[in-house]
């Protein structure tokens, strides 16, 4: 991975671990990985071709086969949660992991996974069946997921972070294993050659964690993002809006661009949450409106550079400026 998309992780992966994930401490012997508690004491003994930071309690470790590398988890009290069996396993949340199946290539652009296959398993029943056969997938956050349903070329990247010595200087780079808070879809997807991370449109929907689909199948949205507050945008037919937890799309897929899509530029003048708007949107004509959690209008479509017109009648209050 390249110097600019190793350190594009670095704050995402020195957020606060939890109390459980620092009693995991990945350490190395010769070539290979092992992990220790806090105090030292060794968990596993170095054993694999390579060791993840630790999330929650649970490291992602690979051994060799071949050429290649198979990945599993284990747990900080000494057990073996996944054999290490898949190609990938990624995006630790709620329980979960994302496995994935198939061709790993390892490029100019970096290491990543394309053509093969995601699915997702319980880390309390690892032995159950799997929500298997998606081309690409999401984290599941607050109880829902986004997967892709159809071939596309997008290249979904191994999420890294550098490591440093005691001048600053890069010397290796160590597996982020986990969802932070600071999580986007974008960090999944290998940068394109301008250092851009658009998604290529696909076929996705919004599932719970039963594998039942939240938001219609025969008409899927092109591209999604992340849940913020509640909301994430997505897109389809070449228009945005959002749709809740519940997969509603609350805020239809009607306007030339939304907060938080790909493209939109961040406002300097921002609603205040109390204020009642979550999201600002954009209409064919241009002009901005501020949108409450359910679609509706709390300033008017205007003409916004930055700042609203005097000749629009606004409460002061309601900005964060």
């Amino acid at each position: 991975m390249g110097k600019t998309s190793a350190l594009s992780f670095l704050a995402a992966a020195l957020l606060p671990l939890s109390a459980a994930a620092q009693t995991m401490v990945p350490f190395q012997s010769g070539k290979a990985w092992g992990y220790k508690d806090a105090s030292g004491k060794t968990i596993f003994k170095a054993q694999y071709a390579a060791a993840s930071l630790s999330a929650d309690g649970l490291g992602l470790v690979a051994v060799q086969d071949g050429t290649f590398l198979k990945w599993g988890v284990v747990s900080a009290d000494g057990h073996t949660v996944i054999e290490p069996s898949y190609d990938y396993i990624d995006l630790c949340s709620e329980g979960t992991v994302a496995v994935y199946t198939g061709p790993v290539e390892n490029s100019e652009e970096g290491l990543y996974m394309s053509g093969g296959q995601w699915g997702f398993i319980d880390l309390n029943n690892p032995e159950a069946d799997l929500n298997r056969g998606f081309d690409l997938v999401g984290p599941f956050i607050d109880g829902v997921a986004w997967v892709n349903r159809t071939k596309t070329d997008i290249k979904r990247q191994k999420r890294t972070m550098p490591i440093l010595n005691n001048k600053g200087k890069v010397i290796g780079e160590n597996i982020i294993f986990g969802v932070s808070e600071s999580f986007s879809m974008n960090d999944m997807v290998l940068p394109d050659a301008e250092g851009g991370t658009a998604f290529e449109d696909g076929a996705w929907i919004l599932i719970d964690r039963n594998g039942n689909a939240l938001t219609p199948e025969n008409t899927p949205y092109q591209a999604v993002g992340e849940f913020r507050d509640g909301l994430a945008w997505v897109k389809k037919n070449g228009r945005f809006g959002y749709v809740n937890l519940n997969g509603e799309e609350v805020i239809p897929a009607i306007y030339v661009m939304v907060q938080d899509a790909p493209g939109s530029s961040p406002g300097s003048l921002l609603l205040r949450p109390e204020s009642g708007a979550v999201r600002w949107v954009v209409d064919d004509r241009g002009l901005t409106a501020w949108l409450n959690e359910k679609g509706g209008t709390v300033i008017g479509f205007t003409d916004f550079n930055g700042k609203v017109s005097v000749f629009d009648t606004v409460d002061e209050s309601m900005w964060d400026f």
